[in-house]
């Protein structure tokens, strides 16, 4: 059987395959010809190319909004062709470990069950991502050994004290990632008169994203102007737009410091020891380990590769099978 590991992310989706390692990672994204039925005409990398360049035919599709599957059908078409690329024995069985939110129910499991069956899996099971993304930055978890998860992905962000018996407190929120590119392009509007698309947000917020107010960095931008309507470019400095950027990471961290407040005393004792950990494609950003450690008066352990984290930690998951029955999820 062939065991895969995936992250079907609002942003990515990332698998993993048992012997080979991670083996894609591409936008989860589709472009679909108009209509209830339209075909699908690209997935991934390829239809990402495609934002704000479709004619009236096509449009974008993101099948995957804010961690819940929204529309199966286009799902199902995108991570079976993320598969087809990544799967070399056609005949033989697939089992799957799907990363999912903090406190999914029965009804947004049996989304992700509808979507495998489409693609031919025969067995899928689920894992909530904190626990995930801490067996991908090794933590040494145990049952009696909890730790401090922040997992900033694409449309959720997951904030969890974990052990290996499961989630002690979490609670998961309908935005991630994402949002600080929606932010950086309000941001370019009001401050530059200049409208931007995703892509060209996407890429300040990874080139020159950042939580440090001395980061000199610069980049250009092009884009429409917004009074005259013609094509501009103007020069953005990455201090200029902290700000903007720290909008999410604030948000997120007053939500972690209230959930802190709630635990017991011993796991806040643990947690106080051994810090928080932070993964998911946001934690990418300049600066956050600094910013964090202020924020939080603790240490702060950032992942080294935040995108591929719950990808990895499913990884370690499928290959360990006493591992994998004691973190699968209830969904029934």
């Amino acid at each position: 059987m062939i065991k895969f590991a995936i992250d079907f992310d609002s942003a990515y989706t990332n698998i993993y395959k048992l012997g080979s390692g991670l083996v894609l990672s591409e936008p989860t994204v589709a472009a679909v010809e108009e209509g209830d039925k339209g075909e699908v005409k690209a997935i991934g990398q390829e239809a990402y190319r495609l934002i704000g360049k479709t004619s009236k035919n096509t449009k974008i599709v993101f099948p995957v909004f804010e961690g819940e599957i929204v529309n199966e059908r286009v799902a199902a078409k995108t991570l079976g062709g993320f598969l087809k690329k990544v799967r070399t024995e056609k005949f033989a069985p697939v089992s799957v470990l799907f990363s999912v939110p903090c406190g999914t129910t029965a009804e947004m499991a049996a989304k992700y069950k509808n979507v495998a069956r489409e693609c031919g899996i025969k067995k899928c099971s689920f894992c909530e991502s904190p626990i995930l993304a801490a067996l991908g930055q090794r933590i040494p978890l145990s049952d009696s050994t909890p730790c401090f998860v922040i997992d900033m992905s694409g449309g959720t962000t997951n904030i969890a004290a974990v052990t290996l018996d499961g989630v002690i407190a979490g609670l998961s929120v309908n935005f991630g990632g994402n949002k600080i590119s929606a932010d950086i392009i309000d941001f370019i509007a009001e401050e530059y008169g200049l409208q931007i698309g995703l892509q060209t947000a996407e890429r300040l917020k990874k080139e020159i994203g950042s939580l440090d107010l001395s980061d000199g960095l610069t980049t250009v931008v092009n884009g429409r102007d917004m009074e005259r309507g013609t094509p501009r470019s103007a020069s953005i400095r990455a201090m200029d737009l902290v700000s903007t950027v720290s909008k999410y990471y604030d948000k997120v961290a007053d939500l972690a410091l209230e959930l802190l407040k709630k635990l017991p005393p011993e796991v806040a004792a643990e947690m106080r020891h051994e810090g928080i950990y932070v993964s998911g494609g946001a934690s990418d950003v300049y600066g956050l380990e600094k910013y964090y450690a202020e924020k939080f008066g603790m240490k702060v352990n950032v992942a080294e590769n935040g995108l591929m984290n719950v990808a990895l930690g499913g990884g370690i998951a499928i290959g360990n099978s006493e591992l994998l029955k004691k973190i699968t999820l209830k969904t029934e």
